[in-house]
């Protein structure tokens, strides 16, 4: 009864995302020429990414859940993946921030920005390197 009442909980929760991902990706299109009027080309296009890997990321949470509903086990996998497009947001909110700035910025805000970018850039290459490993590891496995 209890694991009835579990996969009820997670499908309504998957229902949930799937609604949300609709929903950002709407608004994100919907938003995108007010955006395009008001910021001009290249914030408006940073602005549709960043919303976009939004909508990824809320798909990639949506893939989890189904993903345990179906084998009723988690994995590392997709939240790696979920780490990477978060840091991949940061790294273009920063971008857009910097751009916005411009020459106004003073040393200290350039600095702090780039030790984001390095911080978000390193946790990339961890990322990328956790799920290499993850890779080989699941290959050795299948060969032992």
């Amino acid at each position: 009864m209890l694991e009835a009442a579990d996969a009820v909980a997670y499908s309504l929760v998957g229902l949930v995302f799937l609604v949300a991902a609709f929903g950002m990706l709407i608004y994100s299109v919907l938003a995108f020429p007010t955006s395009l009027a008001q910021d001009g080309f290249p914030l408006a296009i940073i602005t549709l990414i960043n919303d976009l890997l939004l909508v990824m990321i809320i798909l990639e949470v949506l893939r989890t859940v189904l993903s345990y509903l179906s084998e009723r086990s988690g994995s590392l996998r997709p939240f790696l993946f979920i780490a990477a497009i978060s840091a991949t947001r940061r790294i273009l909110a920063i971008g857009a921030q910097m751009s916005i700035r411009g020459d106004q910025m003073d040393p200290d805000q350039f600095r702090q920005f780039m030790v984001d970018l390095g911080v978000n850039a390193a946790a990339i290459l961890a990322i990328a390197v956790a799920l290499y490993l993850l890779d080989r590891r699941a290959e050795q496995s299948l060969t032992a």
